[in-house]
């Protein structure tokens, strides 16, 4: 819990607030107390979102359906205002800490704490299930830990037969890693209770080992085992295996029914002592916390034998890529989306090697993506209709031969005959890449799709995305697959040149650059240990994303500084941010774009900020074959008027990261 900041409210409802407990992209969750001294948890919605008349009745939907479901190991709702200004939604709240951030900070549970949770958890699904309702997103962290057992938390997508109107066929809700294959595969059955169940077996596993059924990888690559692999299950104890793989089976008939589950996982309780010692500790603290407010909240555990011994940083278990924001109501995917070929490598190949690399994106599923890694296509129309264009990026004038207003008359003379009599420039791009890995209203978002937006205003024809993998991008360029390639390409004398390793394997590109982008250091509000650049971060504790150049950054980093420099790895960018907010670490690593669009938003964007200087920072180039030089001159000529006019740095603005900016669109600028 955080103390109120200037601008958060001191009252919602009935309620006094007294504390921040956390926050995402959809709002705020606060702590409350009712005049009698009742502890509730306040869960608001931002504002933006507010005025989304299709965002309150998904919002009123979550309220109903966790209305409808009591029971010791649900959080009861309280009170709620969903048609508010801001809407808000109460519940019960006693001192718990999420299963996620348990195993990550103490370990794995031991087996009858994990016995004891999945009894508790299966009491919660049957009463959910006994209204008619779908969890659908039973994950680590909607799970609380508390003295008196589990509470499932957060109702955001749930599904009843009741709601079909606002379930849309082919739109995958849920989180990677612990979503049913039915949930991914868009011709699969129904999606029915056994959804929850198999989710169940993935908390199982996780909680047991520090891990996810299907190992921790990008959403793509999780989806992907999830339908095609076998679950790992050989790091579980013989007692809960069975248990677990009887969750996992991919066929939802052949999951076993929850009464014979908790024949099999045994009475849910007694809960007095049922937490490690570690996890103990951390509710005794917030429990603290909660009487130092005045609150007659008490917590009845057991005093440890002995203080916990602190666990070194190197030995902390790593939690699965679950950190996800939840998808509430997350929309169906735009009607510009269609399937595209499927992508030309398998899924989890690796990327070419290079100062940017794939991460998370977060709401893959919300974007329809078919299980098993299938591409996507997207367009974007002069007018900044279509899929990916952001409020407010209209066009200031022209007209189509229709006389509509927004288009240009006609595509500009100076563009490729081809192009002009198609009307359409095809971009290939790996939307897992940034700057482009982000969603806005369940769609592809970020700085290459509103740059792309303005080019096609400037050039009169409309931009069409293709998601593929990285590594097949500048092939298919080559292959004529695609007009330009826009996916965080560095601009480098190798890639002008068509080299890899030193070896000749293609025509090579010309590389309009358009940003420059490196790494950035991202610390707490205020900067409270002033931490200017990465030698502040001397004996100190960082947080980064296993697998990244931001995590090879600091291991060189760790050999050039005095003092020893502890470092934190997790699966997924949300998870880093999440612990500099929390003050685990001092700071957090990551590629540029993500770090100054996170500090500037996560939590409201008065939590983070960045600290000091882009670190490394390389232009980032639109891609373009040697051989399209009138394309290339077309599309710098395009970029350059959207510098001088001051529309490019409103749309870097947009994404919070002007300091990436270029003074002017220059072809191999880079070496």
């Amino acid at each position: 819990m955080r103390p109120l900041a200037k601008d958060d409210p001191r009252q919602i409802g009935p309620f006094e607030i007294v504390g921040l407990l956390g926050g995402g992209g959809m709002g705020r969750v606060y702590l409350g107390r009712t005049p009698d001294g009742r502890t509730v948890a306040v869960k608001t919605a931002r504002s933006e979102l507010a005025d989304d008349r299709g965002f309150r009745t998904r919002f009123a939907r979550e309220v109903a359906a966790a209305r409808r479901v009591g029971g010791p190991f649900v959080a009861p709702v309280v009170d709620a205002a969903p048609h508010d200004d801001t809407p808000w939604m109460a519940t019960d709240y006693v001192p718990g800490v999420s299963l996620a951030d348990a195993v990550h900070d103490c370990g794995p549970l031991p087996e009858r704490a994990v016995r004891l949770l999945t009894a508790g958890l299966l009491h919660a699904l049957t009463a959910v299930h006994a209204h008619g309702l779908v969890h659908r997103d039973l994950k680590p962290s909607n799970i609380l830990l508390t003295a008196e057992g589990p509470r499932v938390i957060d109702f955001g997508i749930a599904y009843s037969a009741a709601d079909t109107a606002l379930t849309m066929t082919g739109t995958a809700l849920g989180t990677p890693g612990f979503m049913a294959p039915e949930q991914l595969v868009m011709t699969g059955p129904e999606i029915t209770g056994a959804a929850d169940v198999f989710a169940l077996g993935g908390v199982i596993v996780f909680a047991a080992t520090g891990g996810g059924p299907y190992g921790s990888a990008e959403p793509q690559i999780l989806m992907y085992r999830t339908v095609h692999e076998e679950p790992r299950l050989d790091d579980l104890p013989d007692g809960l295996r069975e248990l677990a793989a009887g969750c996992l089976a991919k066929e939802p008939e052949r999951r076993p029914a929850l009464p014979a589950l908790m024949a099999s996982a045994g009475a849910p309780g007694p809960y007095g002592d049922w937490l490690p010692d570690p996890v103990a500790v951390q509710l005794r603290r917030l429990s603290a916390q909660l009487r130092d407010l005045g609150s007659p909240a008490t917590l009845a555990l057991r005093p440890p034998a002995a203080p916990p011994a602190e666990i070194p940083y190197h030995q902390l278990p790593t939690r699965a890529a679950d950190g996800a924001p939840p998808l509430y109501g997350a929309t169906p995917p735009h009607p510009a989306y269609t399937p595209a070929p499927p992508l030309p490598h398998p899924p989890g190949q690796t990327p070419l090697p290079g100062p940017s690399r794939r991460r998370v994106l977060a709401a893959l599923s919300a974007v329809g993506a078919v299980a098993g890694g299938g591409a996507l296509t997207w367009a974007l129309w002069p007018d900044g209709g279509g899929g990916g264009a952001s409020a407010g990026n209209k066009p200031s004038g022209g007209t189509n031969a229709t006389g509509s207003p927004g288009h240009t008359a006609q595509p500009s003379g100076r563009l490729p005959q081809q192009i002009r009599d198609k009307g359409i420039v095809t971009v290939g791009s790996d939307i897992a890449y940034a700057p482009m890995e982000f969603t806005k209203d369940g769609v592809p978002a970020g700085v290459d799709v509103d740059l792309a937006n303005a080019l096609g205003r400037e050039l009169g024809v409309r931009f069409r995305f293709e998601n593929a993998t990285f590594d097949s991008l500048l092939a298919g360029l080559s292959a004529g697959r695609y007009d330009l390639v826009m996916s965080a390409l560095t601009d480098t004398r190798d890639r002008q040149q068509g080299r890899v390793d030193g070896e000749k394997t293609g025509g090579g590109v010309d590389l309009i650059d358009y940003l420059s982008a490196g790494l950035a250091l991202v610390v707490r509000k205020g900067n409270p240990e002033g931490i200017k650049n990465p030698q502040g971060l001397s004996g100190k504790t960082v947080a980064v994303q296993r697998g990244t150049v931001a995590r090879d950054y600091v291991d060189e980093l760790s050999g050039n500084i005095s003092g020893k420099l502890r470092i934190r790895e997790f699966d997924s960018g949300a998870e880093i941010y999440d612990d500099v907010a929390k003050g685990r670490s001092a700071a957090c690593l990551d590629d540029f774009p993500v770090a100054a669009l996170s500090a500037a938003t996560h939590s409201g964007g008065d939590v983070l900020e960045r600290a000091g200087e882009q670190l490394d920072p390389v232009p980032y180039g639109i891609a373009v074959a040697k051989t399209q030089t009138a394309l290339r001159d077309a599309v710098r000529d395009a970029l350059d008027r959207l510098i001088v006019s001051g529309e490019y740095a409103k749309i870097l603005k947009r994404w919070s990261i002007e300091d990436g900016a270029v003074e002017r669109a220059i072809v191999n600028g880079g070496r």
